[in-house]
Parts: C-alpha cells; structure tokens; sequence
C-alpha cells in the first residue's frame, strides 16, 4: 500500500509541475506574441529592446521542456528581425515579424494545456 501511495503521491507532483510550466510557458509567449504584435509597422521606429528583454528571460526557462529545436528557430527569427530593422529593410522586416510572431504563436500552442495539445 506505502508503495501505491508513493507511486501515486509521484504523479501527483509530476501533473502538478508540468501543468506549472504549461501555464507559465503560455503565459510568457503570449505577453511576447504581444510585443511582437505591437512593433510599430516602419522598421527604424522599431524598438526591439522590450522583445529581446523577453526572449532572453523566457528562453532558460522553457528550454527545459520545449525542444532545441524550436528555441533555436525562435532565436534565430530574433536575430533576422533585428537585422532587418536595423538596415531598414521594410520588406524583410515585416516577413521576419511575421515569421517569428507564427514561431512564437506556435510554441504558445504546443506548450498550453488544450485538449489540441493532447490529442
């Protein structure tokens, strides 16, 4: 019975840690959809400072429970968006905006607790 208990008192805490990082991991992506929604549209009135303050914090974190993978897809579509704003590219900025606001969306997804997210 002790060990049932245990086994039991286990999943309990496991449920308990991974719905934890699930709210957080949503919250924080989409406080950083958000900011990416609401970079201004010319790219040298962008300031991309709040965005990458963000990224920065989140990423340690997530990078426990989210793949390599697709934290490198966002760093890297972080790293292109400030590329193009900072040469003013219009074009390129708006398609990396865009690129990274459907990368960080998609992380949202996958990571928030859904009955898509677990089927």
């Amino acid at each position: 019975m002790k060990a049932f208990l245990s086994a039991l008192s286990v999943l309990v805490l496991l449920s308990c840690a991974v719905t934890v990082n699930s709210i957080y991991v949503q919250a924080k992506t989409e406080a950083l959809a958000n900011a990416i929604e609401n970079l201004p549209t010319k790219p040298e009135e962008a300031e991309l400072g709040d965005v990458r303050t963000k990224w920065d914090k989140l990423e340690p974190v997530i990078s426990y429970s989210v793949s390599h993978k697709e934290t490198d897809q966002i760093a890297d579509a972080l790293a292109d968006l400030e590329s193009h704003q900072k040469t003013g590219e219009e074009k390129e900025y708006h398609a990396a905006r865009e690129q990274l606001l459907e990368l960080v969306r998609r992380l949202s997804e996958s990571e928030g607790v859904s009955i898509k997210s677990i089927f």
